[in-house]
């Protein structure tokens, strides 16, 4: 049986998703806009699942926390910057490649520091 936890990153990505497609539409169309839109879902559902699993699995070490916050904080930071410039679709995917990175880097860190 699920959970309201289960639908916390359908909840969190649906809004921003949505607001694109209809931005997107009116300017350059539907095929466009349906692209944009899925970018934006998938890319929101993707972080707000990374970080659930990461709140899962987090030790209390300093380097845990560590990891935590930029993956929290690397891919927000990334998002309004390139969304400034261009669209939140180009935001968001920007934000997850960057967040992407920086996780693989702590992880690679991780492991070895911590061997695990």
């Amino acid at each position: 049986m699920r959970t309201l936890i289960d639908f916390i990153p359908w909840i969190l990505a649906l809004p921003p998703a949505l607001w694109e497609l209809a931005n997107v539409r009116g300017r350059y169309g539907w095929i466009l806009a349906v692209c944009a839109g899925s970018i934006v879902f998938g890319g929101i559902f993707l972080w707000v699942t990374a970080l659930q699993r990461l709140a899962d699995v987090i030790q209390y070490a300093a380097f845990g926390v560590v990891q935590a916050l930029l993956v929290l904080v690397v891919p927000l930071a990334a998002t309004v910057f390139v969304a400034k410039k261009t669209g939140l679709a180009a935001g968001v995917f920007a934000g997850i490649a960057f967040g992407l990175c920086m996780f693989a880097m702590t992880a690679a860190i991780g492991i070895g520091i911590y061997g695990e």
